[in-house]
């Protein structure tokens, strides 16, 4: 599979700290333009692009969707579970004092309302998984197993 472009690694790449360190709101458009500047590097060589991004809205989906239509890729979407409880326990994991419990809270609605299979399709989504997590006693490195991007 290839390596995802973790907006989370790059963040920390361009500035040199840990994600939680840095200013999201200051430095997040530099941190997608460089992923979206990796994504269209790999798809303008025929190969596979993941872009590792909450991307819970229809407007930060487009962003994807317009570079894939660019080069005629397929797209592929993972849903997650949009359970609040869950969501806060990773949250208090990934040690992000930028993103708020109020943050994730909204979040989690978003996804609930633009997240729909039927939505993503109609984005343009060519296949859309739901990734198992804890709640069916998966972790993150057994659901991500589960998947493959060719």
């Amino acid at each position: 599979m290839p390596k995802p472009w973790s907006s989370d690694e790059i963040r920390a790449e361009l500035f040199g700290v840990p994600p939680a360190e840095v200013d999201s709101y200051a430095v997040d458009a530099r941190v997608f333009e460089e992923r979206d500047r990796r994504i269209v590097a790999r798809l303008a060589a025929g190969r596979t692009a993941v872009a590792e991004s909450t991307n819970v809205t229809p407007q930060a989906r487009a962003r994807l969707l317009t570079i894939a239509s660019r080069f005629n890729a397929r797209v592929t979407m993972l849903r997650f579970t949009p359970d609040i409880t869950d969501l806060l326990q990773q949250h208090g994991e990934r040690g992000r004092p930028d993103v708020t419990a109020a943050d994730v809270r909204g979040y989690a609605a978003t996804m609930m309302r633009d997240a729909s299979t039927d939505q993503l399709r109609s984005e343009g989504a060519a296949a859309i998984h739901d990734v198992p997590g804890r709640r069916q006693g998966v972790t993150p490195a057994e659901a991500a197993e589960r998947f493959s991007f060719r």
